[in-house]
């Protein structure tokens, strides 16, 4: 037993992970006991005790915006987790708890192109990746119109790259997490990487002096707290990130610097307060959340369709 406790200490933390159904403000667990007395007003109201018992980080018994946005990003990575948390474990051939993209190619993260094919195409005799073939800027699709093998799988070693944050060549559990949504990873990274804040270089020189680099901090960081400690006030960021200490970061310094630190859309924290707030005072209380639980829910399909559970 010894033996199987040990192998189990190096698993990433998902194997308690629940898998049903999420209504976000509870996440999945609280989401199951709900569902479990029936949606009963009395069970909404243990709950809800719960989730001020988890998120209140103030204690000040009411949930304000920062609260509500780090409590629903932590049930958005749980819930993802539930849905993968299989395929990391299977896919982890020598069961390191790390991803490489050997492992992700060879061992069935790619589910349209077969292991010969990916070894024959961008494995070297050594089992080495071929970085110039997997760098290459290959078309989407083949002159035929069928779906390029090698657009497909570059694509996805470019996303791989970026979500490997600490660029030691493979993904912890909580970068695959990130790696298994591309579409949302893209979306995200469109945002994180810059892309549409060039209009805050203000004086079009392609790089931001510390006054343009707050105005792109404020208006990308939205919850500080999920950045590292040395990035979470635009002047200190703005310091470990100028490389080269000439007083200003180039695009390439800031974008490098923002790679991989997911910045999650928390706008949904904002709808959800607008919903339930009766006294203004753009926070939710207990009271709050019992009563206009319908009104908060009303998006939530789960909550929908529970007579049908």
């Amino acid at each position: 037993s010894s033996g199987i406790n040990a192998e189990w200490s190096l698993r990433p933390g998902f194997q308690d992970t629940p898998d049903e159904i999420s209504i976000g403000i509870l996440g999945s667990q609280l989401t199951k006991e709900l569902a479990d007395n029936n949606f009963g007003k009395e069970a909404l109201k243990v709950v809800v005790d719960k989730v001020f018992y988890k998120a209140d980080l103030d204690a000040d018994n009411l949930l304000d915006r920062r609260e509500l946005a780090l409590w629903l990003h932590q049930n958005e990575l749980e819930n993802k987790a539930a849905e993968i948390k299989a395929d990391f474990w299977d896919w982890d051939e020598n069961q390191d708890s790390q991803m490489t993209f050997q492992e992700f190619g060879l061992y069935g993260g790619l589910d349209d192109i077969s292991a010969m094919d990916f070894k024959k195409e961008f494995l070297l005799e050594d089992n080495k990746l071929n970085y110039p073939l997997l760098e290459h800027d290959h078309p989407v699709l083949e002159e035929n119109g069928s779906p390029s093998l090698a657009g497909i799988i570059s694509r996805l070693y470019k996303i791989f790259k970026v979500v490997d944050v600490n660029e030691d060549g493979s993904l912890s559990w909580e970068e695959f997490v990130v790696f298994s949504y591309p579409e949302d990873f893209e979306e995200v990274h469109q945002l994180a990487s810059g892309e549409r804040f060039r209009k805050l270089d203000e004086d079009h020189d392609n790089r931001y002096n510390i006054n343009e680099f707050r105005k792109y901090y404020n208006k990308h960081v939205t919850i500080n707290e999920l950045l590292p400690l040395e990035y979470r006030t635009a002047d200190r960021m703005f310091n470990a990130c100028d490389k080269n200490r000439d007083g200003f970061l180039s695009y390439e310094e800031s974008d490098e610097c923002f790679k991989g630190h997911i910045a999650i859309d928390h706008r949904e924290s904002v709808w959800l307060i607008e919903d339930g707030d009766k006294d203004g005072d753009e926070k939710l209380s207990r009271e709050e959340i019992v009563e206009e639980f319908d009104t908060i829910t009303e998006d939530d399909d789960y909550f929908h369709d529970r007579d049908e559970l």
